[in-house]
């Protein structure tokens, strides 16, 4: 227990160095209910191995595609241009087929999980043959097309693993069909509000030769300056905790990942575990080529060891989507497991709604890789325990006052946390300011951190906890304390509840 409480304080520490403040650009839609997804992957390990933790978590949100696309580095070629870095589509099939031998014991620990059968209908090809290639009306860009029209309340927020093309495919196919109609503004207008897209990067021209000019109000989020610890080069992030470490290293993965897991994490890749992806150059062959274990001198710079983790570089920018208490579904400058995010500006006052990672984001996504992998490792177990009990779930947690709360210049605020665990596993709390998603400008400031880590006052549990609203925030300034609930079973996941408190 004590080494327990030794990381969570770290984790704490490292959280709250950098804070900053944003403003209200960065809200995404209110909605009730589960998220809408969809998903689209260029067919690279790295997506492949997404895809995978995707259908984990297709319990959380409502999956409405699986579109593959072609990118920069990957295309399946038209018949003059040859393909390249291609490995085919029958892989997919292959993945769902996988989904179906576990979906028995996925439903034992949630029946919101969806059926083999709604997934392979929800699984299209699109726009594959050329790198940008956005001419074709596919079965993908249909698919996203009528997902996109589809009048819903909800957001739809779609994640760009690969290219846009697919994507710019559909709007051009909606623009196409009602740009010279009379509802056209009202439709343009509910569309960029509605469309949430999430990318890693711009893997090709499509972003920005043609969704970002003609629809410039549409939301982008790029995750890839925040995402360095989920991909190819993690070992060179330094401030990833040990514990982060160990759970993306070899013993580690083995254990809990890469070893009897059931026939969908039979399909995981991790550096050197003996995969060889037909279509792949040998350079990227990372699971069956040997040569590249223990190899510092090639482009990820680090000598990788046998079932290291690898690379699941796109996950980020679904991860948004996952309801786990952080609430930066809400807004993108709060900060999660998908990062944290600013607008950004550009020289001549255009519209653009594209989001880059935010300033005093160093760190990225690096402080909850921890938490990522055992939570991981948790729905991973589920696919091989056919009963509950055989398996780990996370807590309920709750804070008693309340997540949205308001307070004075000066006050004193005490919270209380209430958790019941399925299992019967001891519950650890740990509460702490977050000043990366707080208003209050004084937050910015280092040396000061005013609000500091939040004091347990009573409970062997660290159940409850107090804090003083700094004297000098001002009515609006805004305060995010976070608390953290770990799971005693298993490979010890996580809940949280954010609580903001806004100084009146």
């Amino acid at each position: 227990m004590k080494k327990l409480f030794a990381w969570l304080l770290i984790t704490a520490l490292c959280l709250g160095l950098a804070p900053a403040a944003f403003a209200s650009d960065t809200a995404l839609p209110a909605f009730e209910g589960k998220p809408r997804l969809l998903v689209t992957q260029d067919g690279e390990v790295d997506d492949m191995n997404s895809l995978i933790h995707n259908q984990l978590y297709a319990n959380e949100f409502d999956l409405e595609g699986i579109v593959q696309t072609s990118s920069k580095l990957h295309w399946s070629g038209d018949g003059t241009t040859e393909p390249y870095r291609w490995m085919g589509t029958e892989w997919m099939d292959e993945f769902l087929d996988a989904y179906a031998e576990v979906y028995p014991n996925l439903i034992v620990h949630d029946p919101d999980y969806p059926t083999p059968d709604s997934l392979r209908e929800i699984t299209k090809i699109g726009n594959i043959k050329l790198e940008a290639e956005m001419t074709e009306i596919t079965e993908g860009s249909e698919l996203i097309k009528e997902r996109i029209l589809t009048e819903d309340p909800r957001p739809l927020f779609i994640e760009i693993g690969g290219g846009a093309n697919t994507v710019a495919r559909a709007l051009l196919s909606i623009a196409e069909e009602y740009g010279a109609s009379e509802e056209w503004e009202a439709l343009y207008q509910r569309i960029c509000e509605n469309v949430i897209l999430t990318a890693w990067g711009m893997q090709d021209s499509c972003y920005k030769d043609y969704i970002q000019v003609n629809w410039p109000e549409m939301r982008m989020v790029d995750v890839s300056a925040s995402t360095l610890a989920y991909g190819y080069r993690w070992a060179n992030v330094e401030e990833l905790s040990e514990e982060s470490v160990e759970k993306m290293s070899s013993a580690w993965m083995e254990e809990h990942l890469e070893k009897n897991h059931g026939a969908l994490m039979d399909h995981y890749v991790t550096w050197g575990d003996g995969t060889y992806l037909i279509g792949e150059d040998d350079p990227d062959q990372y699971g069956a080529n040997e040569a590249l274990l223990g190899d510092e001198t090639s482009w990820v710079g680090h000598a990788y060891e046998r079932y290291d983790f690898l690379s699941e570089g796109d996950s980020p920018a679904w991860f948004l989507v996952i309801p786990n208490g952080l609430r930066n579904i809400e807004d993108l400058a709060y900060g999660g497991w998908n990062g944290r995010y600013a607008l950004k500006k550009n020289k001549n006052n255009e519209p653009y709604r594209l989001y880059q990672a935010a300033k005093g984001n160093e760190r990225g996504i690096a402080a909850w890789i921890a938490a990522i992998q055992s939570d991981f490792a948790m729905r991973a177990d589920w696919c091989v325990a056919s009963t509950y009990e055989e398996a780990n779930h996370l807590p309920t947690v709750s804070v008693l006052e309340g997540t949205d709360l308001t307070a004075a210049p000066g006050e004193t605020v005490t919270l209380h946390a209430a958790a019941t665990d399925p299992d019967g596993d001891h519950m650890a709390f740990l509460w702490y300011h977050y000043p990366l998603g707080d208003t209050y400008e004084e937050a910015k400031d280092e040396d000061k951190n005013p609000v500091a880590v939040m004091v347990a006052v009573q409970g062997e549990a660290f159940d409850t906890a107090e804090f003083t609203v700094p004297s000098d925030a001002k009515p609006g300034d805004t305060l995010h304390v976070i608390l953290e609930c770990v799971d005693g079973g298993g490979t010890n996941p996580r809940a949280y509840q954010r609580v903001i408190i806004t100084v009146v």
